[in-house]
């Protein structure tokens, strides 16, 4: 093996990194977290912590080598591990107080010492950067009303984090921490979701309201109850069920036309419905052409999902494709939320690929105001609400009160913007329990 001058410098650059996050991994297991704040304001704010001349001598290391990228990547992951530390200790609180560590005005004043200033520079810059935006989305579930200037996007939080949790550059805490915080954000939405329709279904005028986790208003024990009525076009899951039992031993050209067959684009209006296919379908079956004589096995049909996805959401991992628009604004955004609901359950491994490109569209839109915004957030909550009656941990249930009385009938033209049909709450009741 040779040493090169490059290679001695990274091996010092890595050793005293290791040195700070054995430090704070340390610190914050044995410290209350004001004394944890206190030393990492004193390191990363004001470098001069003199209680810790060996660690202060570290980041002097990195500050010396003038290494902007690695110095985020040192402070990113001693943020990381406080958080990861302080949630497991419920002390998750102090979350809030580590990001008010970045509101010191003595970041902004402009010292002598060069290596100081060079220091509050880069801090200038991570304040402002993605990675400090992505940070703060970990102070949502404390204080969800003022945190992160009201942002609409902000109840979208749960996508925003899939990036953190399945990019591998990330640090194995930020992984962590993103992973359990999206989780649990699911997880309570998807609560609140089965609280919500099961008081509302039982509701008597004289009872306030529970709160709705949602923005459609009334629609969403419309919503619900459409997608469990059994012979509804929304009926998703015996669709999937059906699907994958017949395309066991097929080509994977016969599945790709067996494919577009079970997506169902007619769910639209007739116009739409063919710029849809006509867009997709030469597209489609030209990717992995040169498998279309094998059998279709899990990886095409992961593949060939994933590819569909992107279709119509996101290509190029940046800006949205016009099929994304037609479906969006020009459709029930209901259309929409089935097609990808369709691909994501003939193959739940699609399901961080159609986060990803949720959070995409997030971000694209969170520049605009809520009111700007009203068709995309539709479409997420809608979105939101399928993932949680098909492929969430709670089992949705519609029971019908009066048994005299005909089952819920089907609208005859189930391809109208009219698709989220009326609801009699006198005469049914949603029911929810845990799978």
């Amino acid at each position: 093996m040779f040493w090169t001058a490059d290679r001695i410098y990274s091996q010092g650059i890595e050793q005293a990194q290791q040195r700070i996050y054995e430090f704070f991994l340390e610190t914050v297991r044995r410290q209350t977290p004001d004394e944890v704040l206190a030393v990492f304001k004193c390191l990363f704010i004001n470098f001069n912590d003199q209680s810790n001349p060996e660690i202060t001598a570290a980041l002097d290391q990195i500050l010396t080598a003038y290494n902007e990228k690695e110095f985020f990547y040192t402070l990113k992951r001693c943020c990381y591990i406080l958080i990861n530390n302080w949630t497991v200790s419920n002390n998750r609180v102090y979350i809030q107080s580590l990001i008010d560590v970045f509101k010191d005005s003595s970041i902004y004043k402009k010292p002598t010492s060069i290596k100081l200033r060079t220091l509050r520079i880069w801090l200038q810059f991570f304040i402002k950067s993605e990675d400090f935006k992505t940070l703060k989305l970990f102070t949502i579930s404390l204080n969800p009303v003022s945190s992160l200037d009201h942002n609409w996007s902000n109840r979208f939080a749960s996508y925003l984090l899939t990036d953190q949790y399945t990019n591998p550059t990330s640090s194995l805490e930020q992984r962590q921490a993103a992973n359990l915080l999206a989780q649990e954000m699911k997880a309570k939405f998807q609560f609140n979701l089965a609280m919500y329709t099961a008081r509302l279904s039982n509701h008597h005028s004289s009872q306030s309201k529970p709160n709705n986790p949602t923005s459609l208003s009334s629609n969403v024990l419309n919503l619900v109850t459409l997608m469990l009525t059994k012979n509804s076009v929304l009926n998703c899951q015996s669709q999937a069920n059906n699907f994958l039992a017949s395309i066991k031993e097929l080509t994977y050209y016969d599945f790709k036309v067996r494919l577009l067959q079970y997506l169902d684009f007619s769910i639209a209006d007739p116009e739409i419905s063919e710029t849809v296919q006509t867009k997709l379908h030469d597209d489609l079956f030209k990717l992995k052409a040169e498998h279309h004589d094998h059998l279709v096995n899990p990886y095409l049909i992961l593949k060939t999902s994933k590819f569909l996805i992107s279709q119509m959401t996101s290509s190029d991992h940046e800006h949205l494709t016009e099929l994304f628009n037609i479906l969006l604004h020009h459709t029930n955004p209901l259309n929409f939320v089935v097609l990808l609901l369709k691909l994501l359950l003939i193959n739940d491994a699609v399901r961080s690929h159609l986060e990803l490109r949720i959070a995409l569209i997030i971000k694209y839109y969170s520049r605009y105001s809520e009111s700007k915004c009203k068709s995309v957030i539709a479409f997420i909550d809608m979105l939101n609400i399928a993932l949680a009656v098909y492929a969430g941990e709670t089992r949705y249930n519609i029971v019908r009160m009066h048994t005299h009385e005909t089952s819920i009938s089907q609208e005859k033209d189930m391809h109208q913007d009219s698709q989220i049909s009326k609801f009699d709450e006198k005469k049914y009741r949603i029911f929810s329990q845990v799978r």
